[in-house]
This record gives structure tokens, sequence and C-alpha cells, in this order.
């Protein structure tokens, strides 16, 4: 029976199979078979559930399928996987030819569109359409300095959206706009990150400017090329992407990509002038790749916050449902659950106290709506 190496955390049977799948599908190698030998029709069917609840449903199929016939899921579990894979990836593709038709769209009137995260990332999977996804994030800049500045085209690129009947907020967060583009969310990022919420944030932007160099690639179904960031960049951005989102929804889609941008360029950090608490969460996260999904990345020998992100990554202390006793003890569980969830980004991102208490407070007086309902 295999057993997590990190002895914080022992995992259960559907857990080491999917991470299984996982490592043999990023690697592209056999699957460890032994804990599949043991499992049974419900542990198929909580793996299965666990993939999709953590956006890693159709990239644990390719390790499916390279299991022996006699270990496979059973045949109605092999039937739902199949059916939502291929959903995915008519879904997928139709991302792509969106991305494609947006990036020419913008072109047209001289703004560059650079593609971050999402299908952009995806080029580096074994199976590019099966890296799971939910919007399309862009950065839009100036293709000619010399006509408009950045800040011009960025703002131009929402004016077009809105001059096709598109309704684009732009005042839900700072950090960037969002519109809907052909039925799929898009959001257009004015700065990479949230540079009001974090304190180092400013640093890391700063660099990840320096950094974007971007480069063309061609994705599966679309009729050009689009631009995506240097992988300098990326090892900077998805490391703060995840990291930000460590007692908020950190995930196994996270760690894959994460894992993905190790495989096929190691890591690419430079941790001078970088916070300390950051950089040593990004050697969590590489810990926790080299443990679960087969990198082979050194980093310093510190296994507690690997151990926590792990855990909250799998059995997080507060999920999304609330108790059913009344208001008062949902308000409890909501200040707990946020009080619970600053002290964890204060571990890595030196989030400001008293600052998100005031944010957070704002926002609901905004959407009184979510002080009971929703997240």
């Amino acid at each position: 029976m295999w057993c997590h190496p990190m002895n914080a955390l022992t995992l259960n049977i559907p857990e080491q199979m999917l991470l299984a799948l996982l490592r043999a599908s990023l690697q592209e190698m056999e699957v460890e078979t032994a804990c599949f030998r043991q499992a049974i029709a419900e542990d198929w069917k909580r793996c299965y559930r666990l993939a999709c609840a953590q956006g890693v449903m159709a990239l644990a199929w390719d390790g499916v399928c390279r299991l022996p016939a006699a270990l496979q899921p059973p045949l109605s579990v092999k039937l739902s996987w199949a059916t939502g894979v291929e959903a995915y990836e008519k879904r997928y593709r139709r991302y792509c030819r969106t991305v494609d038709g947006l990036t020419r769209f913008y072109a047209g009137h001289g703004i560059a569109t650079v593609q971050l995260k999402g299908v952009g990332l995806s080029t580096l999977y074994p199976v590019p359409t099966h890296r799971e996804g939910g919007d399309i994030d862009i950065y839009t800049y100036a293709a000619d300095r010399a006509v408009m500045s950045d800040a011009e085209a960025n703002r131009l690129a929402d004016d077009l959206m809105r001059r096709q009947g598109v309704k684009v907020d732009a005042e839900h967060t700072p950090k960037h706009s969002l519109f809907y583009w052909q039925g799929i969310p898009v959001e257009n990022h004015k700065t990479f990150l949230n540079v009001e919420r974090y304190r180092i944030a400013l640093t890391v932007e700063q660099r990840l400017h320096t950094l974007l160099q971007p480069q063309e690639v061609v994705l599966p179904g679309a009729e050009g090329t689009v631009w995506i960031p240097s992988p300098a960049f990326n090892t900077l951005f998805v490391a703060f992407h995840a990291i930000q989102h460590y007692g908020c929804g950190l995930s196994l889609h996270h760690l894959c990509d994460w894992a993905c941008l190790l495989r096929r360029y190691g890591l690419l950090l430079a941790p001078e002038g970088l916070d300390a608490r950051f950089v040593r969460a990004i050697f969590a996260l590489t810990r926790l790749c080299n443990r679960l999904l087969g990198t082979q990345v050194a980093v310093p020998d510190d296994r507690g916050l690997a151990d926590r992100m792990l855990a909250e990554i799998l059995h997080p202390r507060y999920g999304v449902e609330l108790p059913a006793d009344g208001k008062p003890a949902i308000l409890v569980f909501k200040a707990r659950r946020l009080f619970y969830h600053l002290r964890l980004r204060q571990e890595v991102l030196d989030e400001p106290l008293c600052r998100r208490l005031w944010q957070s407070f704002c926002s609901h007086l905004r959407h009184p709506e979510t002080i009971f309902h929703g997240k």
C-alpha cells in the first residue's frame, strides 16, 4: 500500500489512486498499480469525484488509460469519466478558437494580447486539451507605443467590447475588468497581480513586466498563433497565483500547473529581492510536486509548510458549506473561517490583516446577501 511520505497526512485509497494517475499522466509513464489492486467500486467513484472537485478530471483520465485492463474502473465510472473528458475537450477547443479570434480582433486595433495561464499554459501539458480551466485571462497593451500607451490600449480593449454591446464590469476588482466574449468569461488584466491587496505584490509585479517577453504558440483548433509569457514570467506568475489560493481554494489543479513548469524548465527562480515567505512557499509547492507528482527539483528541506498546504488541498478545515443552525452560528463560522484563512496567507504572502478585514467588511456592505449565503 502506497502511503504519503509526509508523516503529517496519510492518504486514503481514492487519494492515492488519483495521485498515482496524475503522476503517470504528467510524467508519461506507467501507473504505479499497488493501490489499485485493493480498490473497490466505491473507491473508484470517490476517486472520480475527487478528480472533478480538484480540477484534474481530464488529466487523470490519461492515467486511467495507462492502467492494465484488469485494474481499470468499473464500466459505469469509466463511461462517466470518458464522457466528461470528451465534453471538456470540446470546451477546450472552443476556448482556443475564442482566444485566437480575440487576439486577431484586438490586433486589428493596435492592441497586443498575451494569454495568462489558461490555454496558454496548457501547451506545457502532455495532452494540452486535458488542462482544465474556467475562464480566459489576458493582458492587453499597445502593439506600438508611438501610437498609444499601454494603459490607453488596455482601456481601448474594454471600450471595443462596449461598442459591440458587450457589458464590461470594470469595478469588481482593480486588477482586471470582466466581460463575456462568445459566452466565455474573459478577464482583461490591468495589472498581473492584486497589488492593492498584498504588500509583496508590487515587487513581483515590477519583475513580471521585465520578464513578460511574449512568445508565439499555436493552439489546437486555432487558425493563427497567440502570445504567451516567457517561462521565467510564468514561474513567478503561476507561483503567486497558486500561493494566493492557499487558505482559499488551493487545489491539485494548481499543483499540476506547477509540476508542468518544473518538468519543462526546472525552477527558473531568482530569489534575490523577493519576500522570504513567498520564496519559502514556492519551495513548498516544489517539494509537493517532487513528492506527489514525480518532479525532481532540489529545494530546501522544509516539510512543515508543504504538509499544511497538502492538508488544505485535500482536507480544508473550512469548506463552503455553512452551518444550518441559525444566523448567529453562520456569522461565527464565517468569522472563524476568515481569520483562519488570513493566518494562512500571512504565512506566505504577508497580507495586511487590518486592510483585508476592511475589504471584507466593505464587500459585505456592497453585497449583503453574502453574509448568510454562499462564500
